[in-house]
């Protein structure tokens, strides 16, 4: 996990060695072999989306009660334009395709929602699932808030630091 070493939540990085040790040999593991709640500390960040490779876009098939605490719009089934303002929906859209399209892992830290003006911290993975015929097709990933405390924001850096790490 050396090539981790950027991400600071311990149940973020229980996750991503979770995750890592499900390959089976393969780049990504299986949708079916990984389930919400095979990481229970975290179901209530967690998200799994559907990839909509044709249409680049996401559908949400879970997202845990912090996600929709933040997000009120958030509904199972909801697609990313239905859940956020343009702008952020189009970012959201082009990180976690390219998770998909590149199979790598997204981490950020810092503002969490920056894009909608959000004010807390927050630290987020998002990993890439196959379906069971080896397609990309899924996205899981766990979000975690410390929404009292602010991002710690220096002047000349970003509000969210973001990093891709291949698989």
């Amino acid at each position: 996990m050396v090539a981790f070493g950027h991400v600071v939540a311990a149940p973020l990085r229980e996750l991503l060695a979770f995750y890592l040790g499900k390959r089976a040999g393969a780049k990504v593991p299986k949708r079916s072999s990984i389930s919400p709640v095979d990481f229970r500390n975290l179901l209530s960040g967690v998200f799994l989306y559907e990839y909509d490779r044709a249409n680049t876009d996401f559908q949400v098939r879970l997202a845990g009660n912090d996600i929709r605490e933040m997000v009120q719009t958030v509904r199972q089934g909801s697609r990313l334009d239905e859940m956020f303002p343009p702008e952020a929906a189009a970012a959201v859209r082009q990180r976690y395709a390219r998770v998909c399209d590149e199979i790598c892992v997204m981490h950020n830290i810092g503002q969490v929602f920056e894009k909608l003006g959000g004010t807390g911290h927050g630290e987020r993975i998002a990993l890439p699932l196959s379906d069971d015929a080896g397609d990309v097709r899924f996205l899981i990933g766990a979000t975690v808030y410390d929404l009292g405390r602010s991002a710690e924001i220096r002047p000349g850096t970003e509000k969210v630091t973001i990093t891709f790490t291949p698989l």
